[in-house]
C-alpha cells in the first residue's frame, strides 16, 4: 500500500514538474517577445524621430516668428494668392507638407512596430493624436495626410521628400492643388483672429513636442514661448484639454501659455 502511495506521488510530482516547466517557458517567451519588440519600437524611434523633429523645428521657428508679430506679414496676402505668387505663402505651405509628410512616413512604416513600447514612441503618439484631435488640428486628417503625400517620393527605396523649388514647380497642377488648398485658405487669412489663434495654438503643441521629444536639444533649437499672444478662450482651450487630456507629462506647461487668463 505504501509503495502504490509513493508511485502516485511521484505521477503527480511529474506531472506537475512537467506543468511548471511549460508555465515558465511561455512566460519566458513572452518576456523575450516583449523585449525583442521594445528594442524594435527603440530601433524604429531612433531612425525616424530625427527627421521629424528637424520638419517640426523648422515649421514651429516660422510660426513663433510669425506670432511675434501676430502674422502681420500675412495680411499682403489674399484669397487669390499662389505659392508661386508668394515666398512667404510657398515656403509656410511647404513646411506644413513636409512635416506632415514625416508623420506619414513613421505611419505607413511603422504598421507592424508598436511604438509605444518605447517611451518616446508613447508620446510620440500623445503628440500626433493631439494634432489631429478635431479641435487641434488645422485642417481635416485627409487633407493632411494628402498634402503630406504630395512631397513624398521613394529614392533608394525609402521614402524621402522633395526640395522646395520642386514642391512649387508642382504645385499648380490639379491634383496637387487641390490638396494645398484647406491650408492655403487658412494661411492667408492667417493674420485674422480666428484663424490667428489656430496658428498659435498648433504651433504651441508644435513647440511642446520639440522640448519633450528632444531634450537637450541636439538636433533642435530652445527658443522661448509667447506670452501674452493666447486669447483667453485659447488658453483654456491648451490649459484644460490639450495639456490635461492628451499631453499630461508635458511639466513646463507655463513656457507656452504664460500667466492664467
Amino acid at each position: 500500500m505504501a509503495d502504490e502511495f509513493h508511485w502516485w506521488q511521484a505521477v503527480l510530482a511529474g506531472l506537475g514538474g512537467g506543468s511548471i516547466v511549460k508555465a515558465v517557458d511561455i512566460v519566458y517567451l513572452e518576456i523575450r517577445r516583449l523585449r525583442e519588440g521594445s528594442r524594435t519600437a527603440t530601433r524604429f524611434v531612433d531612425e525616424h524621430l530625427d527627421p521629424l523633429l528637424k520638419a517640426s523645428d523648422e515649421l514651429v521657428g516660422k510660426l513663433l516668428a510669425l506670432g511675434k508679430e501676430d502674422f502681420r506679414s500675412l495680411r499682403v496676402l489674399d484669397s487669390a494668392s499662389t505659392l508661386a505668387d508668394s515666398n512667404e505663402l510657398g515656403g509656410l505651405v511647404f513646411l506644413f507638407a513636409r512635416f506632415w509628410a514625416q508623420i506619414e512616413i513613421i505611419k505607413r512604416e511603422g504598421l507592424s512596430v508598436a511604438i509605444s513600447q518605447d517611451e518616446r514612441g508613447r508620446h510620440l503618439e500623445n503628440f500626433l493624436d493631439c494634432l489631429e484631435s478635431t479641435r487641434v488640428r488645422l485642417v481635416d486628417r485627409t487633407a493632411q495626410r494628402a498634402l503630406g503625400e504630395t512631397v513624398l517620393e521613394a529614392q533608394s527605396g525609402k521614402l524621402q521628400t522633395v526640395a522646395y523649388i520642386e514642391f512649387i514647380r508642382r504645385s499648380p497642377e490639379p491634383e496637387i492643388a487641390r490638396w494645398v488648398n484647406p491650408i492655403r485658405a487658412i494661411l492667408v487669412r492667417g493674420w485674422h483672429t480666428a484663424q490667428r489663434q489656430k496658428l498659435l495654438q498648433y504651433g504651441l503643441v508644435l513647440h511642446a513636442l520639440i522640448d519633450t521629444l528632444d531634450t537637450q536639444h541636439v538636433v533642435t533649437r530652445n527658443r522661448p514661448g509667447l506670452p501674452g499672444k493666447l486669447s483667453r478662450q485659447t488658453w483654456r482651450d491648451l490649459n484644460y484639454r490639450v495639456f490635461r487630456v492628451y499631453l499630461p507629462f508635458v511639466t513646463d506647461r507655463r513656457k507656452y501659455l504664460g500667466l492664467p487668463h
